[in-house]
C-alpha cells in the first residue's frame, strides 16, 4: 500500500463524517435567503449550458447530462411538493423533503469519493477526463436539476410571499 491510499484510508472516517453532518444540516428547516434562491436559479443553468457546450462533442456523456438533468428535476418537483413552508413573523423558513435529499447527496458524494479513490489508486495523470465520464455527467445533470427546481421553486414562493404581504 502506497502513503497515498494509506492517506486516504486514514482520512475517509474524518470525510465520512464531515459529509454526514453538511448533508444533516440540509434536511433540516432553514432560513429562506433570497439570494440563495437567485444564485441557484442564475448558476445551475449557466452551469448546464457549458457543459453542454463542453460535450457537444461526446454524444453519450451530453445524453446523460441531459437525462440526469430531466430526472433531477423530476425529483426536485417531487421533493418541492413535500417542502414545508412557514412564515414566522417577518422570517421565513422551509423544511426541505429530507428523504429525496439524502438520495440525491448521497449519489453524489459517492461518485466524488470513487474519483477520489480512482485518483489515488491510479494517479491523477492517469484519470479519465472530467467530461469524458457518463455517469459523472449523469450524476451532475441530477444534482443540477434537482437544485435548479428546488432553487426555482423556494424563489417562487418568496417572491409570491413578497405580492402578498404588499397587498
Amino acid at each position: 500500500m502506497t502513503q497515498t491510499q494509506i492517506i486516504m484510508l486514514a482520512a475517509t472516517p474524518l470525510i465520512a463524517w464531515r459529509v454526514y453532518k453538511r448533508v444533516q444540516r440540509l434536511t433540516v428547516r432553514q432560513k429562506s435567503r433570497l439570494w440563495r434562491h437567485w444564485f441557484g436559479v442564475t448558476f445551475l443553468p449557466t452551469l448546464l449550458l457549458a457543459l453542454t457546450v463542453m460535450l457537444v462533442n461526446q454524444p453519450v456523456a451530453l445524453a446523460t447530462l441531459l437525462g440526469g438533468t430531466l430526472a433531477g428535476a423530476a425529483l426536485g418537483f417531487a421533493a418541492l411538493r413535500r417542502v414545508r413552508f412557514e412564515r414566522v413573523g417577518k422570517d421565513y423558513f422551509y423544511t426541505p423533503y429530507a428523504p429525496i435529499g439524502m438520495l440525491v447527496a448521497t449519489i453524489f458524494i459517492v461518485r466524488v469519493l470513487y474519483r477520489l479513490f480512482e485518483m489515488a489508486t491510479l494517479g491523477a495523470h492517469q484519470l479519465p477526463a472530467f467530461g469524458s465520464s457518463p455517469l459523472t455527467m449523469g450524476i451532475l445533470g441530477v444534482v443540477a436539476g434537482y437544485y435548479l427546481v428546488g432553487a426555482s421553486g423556494l424563489l417562487r414562493w418568496r417572491l409570491a410571499e413578497r405580492k402578498q404581504t404588499a397587498r
